[in-house]
């Protein structure tokens, strides 16, 4: 399952650069996390803010 809520199944994920490349972040699986297609494209929505919990989960934000 990609998040609480979402029923897409994790073999249909992408892995989501927690920490992006561009800021250090490795391409390795301890930096990832898997997403649906519609989350992970929110993870990159300018509209929404993305906050990685210790437990792994993610959580979506709307900026205001």
């Amino acid at each position: 399952m990609c998040r609480e809520g979402c029923e897409r199944p994790f073999a249909w994920c992408d892995v989501h650069h927690a920490q992006p490349r561009g800021h250090g972040g490795g391409t390795d699986l301890d930096n990832g996390v898997p997403l649906c297609g519609f989350h992970h494209r929110r993870a990159h929505d300018p509209r929404f803010d993305l906050s990685h919990l210790p437990t792994g989960e993610v959580r979506y934000h709307r900026r205001r």
